[in-house]
This record gives structure tokens, sequence and C-alpha cells, in this order.
């Protein structure tokens, strides 16, 4: 909830931010989702290294809460995305903004009707049994993703798979191959696959973030299919009881064994 001071200078943050925002960018904003722990901080951190992007370097969680104003939906925390363009400094050369939070993949029509259809939506799967392996940063004793989370995720955003405002990834094509990933998503917002993006480690702007263990590095393939590793043979099978979660592996192409 906001606070009576904050709610006071809300409507100054509001004209002020969209007024940066329609100065400085015009192309159509790129906003990532997926279920969390599947690639979307990596995700962000490459686009990052793109000229023509500026990546808001934390999670906003602007399009998860919804009101209705004039007979159309509006993000409840629009003023978050407003003040971090006011207080940012816009390079020279950037066009378009981009913003990631897992959860929305959860609101993807609400976010495509109230761009107007001007937007860029990328949903990144992961392969749930790695997906669900991950402890909690602030909770060591818990896992960080449920099965039922992943389904629901994944779920939400297959629904508009078919959407051309919409483009879906996988995180295992994303580190295996790179290259034609790249390519793949630069065709999709509509910008050229720049040097800056075959080297994007070294000039990503989101360089750290809670997801990661460490900081930024380049590419590997190592997280994937760790939940073939003995030490991960209980967490896996937990899995594989949730029906739902196992018939969606196999939907998605993933191997089974």
């Amino acid at each position: 909830m906001l606070n009576p001071l904050k709610k006071l200078f809300l409507p100054m943050m509001h004209r002020l931010g969209r007024r940066k925002m329609d100065r400085v960018f015009d192309r159509d904003p790129v906003i990532i989702g997926g279920c969390g722990r599947s690639g979307t901080t990596l995700l962000l951190s490459i686009l990052s290294a793109h000229p023509s992007v500026y990546a808001i370097p934390k999670e906003l969680s602007v399009f998860n809460y919804w009101e209705e104003k004039d007979g159309r939906l509006v993000p409840l925390r629009l003023d978050r995305l407003h003040r971090e363009i006011l207080r940012r400094r816009i390079p020279k050369g950037v066009h378009r903004w981009s913003e990631k939070t897992p959860r929305n993949v959860r609101h993807i029509p609400e976010i495509n009707q109230y761009f107007d259809g001007k937007v860029k939506f990328i949903h990144i799967i992961r392969d749930g049994r790695d997906v669900t392996l991950s402890r909690h940063p602030d909770r060591k004793d818990d896992w960080w993703v449920s099965p039922d989370r992943w389904v629901e995720d994944v779920r939400a955003g297959l629904e508009h798979a078919d959407d051309p405002n919409v483009l879906t990834i996988f995180y295992e094509k994303l580190v295996r191959d790179y290259e034609v990933t790249m390519q793949k998503i630069c065709n999709f917002i509509e910008e050229p696959f720049t040097d800056a993006l075959h080297q994007w480690h070294e000039h990503s702007t989101v360089r750290s973030s809670n997801a990661w263990h460490s900081g930024i590095r380049e590419l590997s393939d190592r997280s994937v299919e760790k939940w073939r590793k003995p030490e991960n043979k209980k967490r896996v099978k937990e899995f594989e009881k949730n029906r739902e979660a196992m018939k969606l592996i196999e939907e998605l192409g993933y191997p089974m064994s």
C-alpha cells in the first residue's frame, strides 16, 4: 500500500514519467516473464547488452496487480515504472525499455491490452525438474518453486503462444544454441544482432541478482539436466508424482528419463 505522502506526489510522478518515456523511447517495450528459476534474469542481462535496449535492473512487479480506470485495466503500481525511469540516466541511442518479473507471464492479456498491442513479450521456459531443484535464497530449507507453480506459470504463457506479440523460447536452447536463439529474439523485437550481443557478458548492464550465486559469467549448459544427478533423485521423484507436471514435460518435448 502507498503511504499518504507518496499518493500526494503520484499524479506528478506519472505525468513526468510518461513525458520522459515518450521522449526517450520510440519502440515497443520488451517484457519478460516465465516461471521463477527459468532464466528470466539471464535473458534480461543478455538483452541489456543491446545498445537499443534499456534493461530495468530490478524486478518492479508493475504488471502483477491491476485496477480498472475509465473502463480499462491499468497496472496498479505503474508508479514503480515511472519512478525508475525518472531516477535513471538513459544512455543515448536507446530506443526501448525492458522489464522482467517472472509473474508477468500470468498477465499477458492485460499487458497486451494496456499497450494496445504495441509490446513484445518473451516467455522463457525451462525443464521443470531443474527449476524445482533450487533452494529459496532467504529460506534455505524451502524449495524456491513448487511443481504446481511451474505448471501454472508455463501453462499461463503457453495459452498465448500463438499471439504475434509473444515469443516462446527455451532456456536450454538459449545456453546451448545461443546465436540461433538470440537471432530469433532479435528478429522478433526487430533489432539487429549487434557485436555487443556476441560478447554480451562484457557489455551487459545487469550484472548481479539474488537469482545468481555468483556474478555474471559466460553461458554454460552445466545447469541443464541437473535433475539426472543422483543427489537430486529424491526431489525429482517428488516432481514426478505430479501428473500434470509430467504431462507438461512430455508435451514440451523434454526427455522423460
